[in-house]
């Protein structure tokens, strides 16, 4: 039994509605599992270290992007088939960054308040603290910063002599290396870099490819709809 379908007109604010109440509610719920792992999960003893590393609650993408495409290729339905593919999918090109920074955001957000609450200082002080750790390691202070440190330093310090001897602990760790195997320093960064954005690019085309493939399925059940429409009217 298919529901009677809305007045035209009021066809792409419906879309318009059911698609972003659907960003939102799975920004939320990717921000809520990056704050259960954080609090939780990766703090556990042993083996917390090592899932944070691989960050593996980021394997939630597959259920997280498979919802976001689907609906957001269901809620085509109240697009004309008339609208051109590069449209119906833009919401979904959009979405897809947005979603997927949730985790990154929650983790950016917690470890300040931790760096806050460790050192006794004001949150804005905490913030212009870790921006400060950013900008010397990356280049770039706030989330984008916070997003390329994460790749090379999963296990974040939140005391402020923590965060002065991490950059001088890689440094030895660097040289130390170079001293035993004669290899330039920087084949070494450039080596714990690449591994770090390897996790984390695996989770991005992870996320990318379910979203697509579910919002290939989304509209398909959109336009298997349109058509029993159709033949009912008919």
């Amino acid at each position: 039994m298919i529901a009677a379908m809305p007045p035209v007109r009021s066809r792409p604010l419906l879309y318009l509605v059911c698609s972003l109440a659907l960003i939102i509610t799975l920004v939320l719920a990717k921000g809520g599992i990056a704050w259960v792992s954080e609090s939780y999960i990766y703090s556990l003893p042993m083996i917390g270290g090592l899932f944070k590393s691989l960050e593996v609650l980021e394997l939630s993408n597959i259920i997280i992007f498979a919802l976001l495409g689907l609906g957001l290729g269901a809620a085509t339905v109240y697009l004309s088939h008339r609208t051109p593919i590069a449209l119906r999918g833009l919401l979904l090109v959009l979405a897809i960054p947005i979603v997927f920074s949730a985790s990154y955001w929650v983790r950016q957000t917690l470890w300040i308040q931790a760096v806050s609450e460790t050192a006794n200082i004001p949150h804005q002080q905490a913030v212009q603290l870790t921006n400060q750790v950013l900008r010397q390691e990356t280049g770039t202070a706030g989330f984008i910063g916070f997003f390329r440190y994460t790749t090379r330093v999963p296990l974040l310090p939140t005391s402020p002599s923590e965060l002065q001897q991490l950059a001088e602990d890689e440094r030895w760790l660097r040289s130390e290396l170079t001293r035993f195997s004669g290899v330039e320093p920087g084949i070494f960064s450039m080596a714990f870099e690449s591994a770090g954005w390897g996790i984390r690019g695996f989770y991005m085309l992870l996320a990318l490819l379910t979203a697509v493939i579910y919002f290939v399925k989304g509209q398909t059940w959109a336009e298997a709809a349109r058509l029993r429409r159709a033949s009912r009217r008919s």
